[in-house]
């Protein structure tokens, strides 16, 4: 791989790919929104910058021609957990962008993709303990609209590969992403920022597999070198309940850890109050609606098995003590969180956005 182009590449996940990358030697165009925000969060990195949207691909789609994989990492994720709906956004984006991604780079001569899909794609069985890459979601019966956008942006990468048998693609199923670089922040770094200034009302009565975007980019380059046509592979990284979660937060930070739980009840009136405060401040809240109905039916179904990818791809997934540690430095780093808040010092060389 001399050349990649890199959608959502000032994400969580896309620019800890595009470090990688860059990192490895190889080229790389990676598409952005917004040029300020790209050029503070990849300071220093060696990378083209290519101005875009998935809401028009032609724009941009002479880019991609040199390129010899394309990484498929940006998404809306909003209907969840910000509050209010956001159906609509997230098929013309998610749906109907990746469909228009995959038919534009196939034009261009891309032959080679690696689509980001999750762990939101899957289901649990009974007599299973651990969810696998074969436990497919029924979009149809998907109340969650980010659940079921998501089912079918895979549907639309497994249809271009029925279209063009010349194409390769793979997709890599990615779980609750932590780590450097969380510029969003993502809900997961929302959650990590919320426990260090200390507005978590209590402990969350759900898990979630938690994963290093970092990791999570390790899988994606695997899967371009050697991953197989068509195939599906796992990295969700640690089941986990919220509670144990914020318990590691608190050995790295020596923040204080909520211990009580905050009871169904309670948590589904602050959620409808969220949407409220949502709608009037345009600002992300802890739990919608919809996210605590989510939350509420998924707390069970976290239990993934990642192994085909650890066999396949030779991929690992570091502690979690060392994703927090270095997610909570990037944070103070960037001037998110006041170090002075932090009663135990947190080390770890991640990079400033100036």
């Amino acid at each position: 791989m001399k050349t990649a182009f890199v959608t959502g590449s000032t994400g969580l996940l896309g620019n800890n790919l595009v470090r990688l990358l860059t990192s490895r030697g190889v080229r790389v165009k990676a598409l952005i929104r917004s040029p300020e925000r790209a050029r503070k969060l990849l300071a220093g990195v060696p990378v083209e910058l290519v101005e875009g949207d998935l809401e028009n691909v032609e724009s941009f789609a002479p880019a991609m021609r040199e390129a010899d994989v394309l990484f498929h990492t940006a998404a809306y994720f909003r209907d969840s957990y910000k509050g209010g709906s956001h159906a609509a956004g997230l098929m013309r984006i998610n749906v109907e962008g990746t469909r228009a991604l995959l038919e534009a780079a196939y034009r261009q001569g891309v032959r080679r993709v690696v689509h980001t899909s999750s762990i939101a794609v899957l289901a649990p069985r009974p007599g299973h303990p651990l969810i696998n890459e074969t436990m497919r979601r029924d979009a149809e019966l998907e109340p969650d609209a980010y659940y079921r956008s998501k089912i079918l942006a895979d549907q639309e990468v497994d249809a271009a590969l029925e279209r063009h048998p010349d194409l390769h693609a793979s997709l890599v199923l990615p779980g609750f992403m932590n780590g450097p670089g969380d510029s969003g922040p993502t809900t997961a770094g929302q959650l990590v920022l919320d426990f260090l200034h200390g507005r978590l009302p209590g402990v969350i009565n759900t898990r979630f597999a938690y994963v290093d975007a970092r990791d999570v980019a390790a899988a994606l380059v695997a899967a371009a070198e050697k991953g197989l046509r068509g195939e599906r592979y796992l990295a969700a990284g640690r089941d986990l309940h919220v509670g144990e979660a914020l318990a590691v937060l608190s050995s790295v930070t020596g923040l204080p850890a909520p211990e009580r739980q905050v009871p169904d009840v309670l948590l589904g009136t602050l959620a409808l109050l969220n949407e409220t405060w949502a709608r009037l401040s345009g600002r992300p809240v802890l739990v919608s609606w919809q996210g605590f109905r989510t939350l509420r039916r998924e707390r069970t179904n976290t239990a993934f098995d990642s192994s085909k990818a650890e066999r396949l791809l030779g991929i690992r997934f570091r502690p979690l003590e060392e994703t927090f540690t270095d997610a909570v430095e990037w944070f103070a780093t960037n001037g998110y969180v006041d170090r002075a808040r932090l009663p135990r010092a947190v080390a770890s060389p991640v990079p400033r956005v100036s």
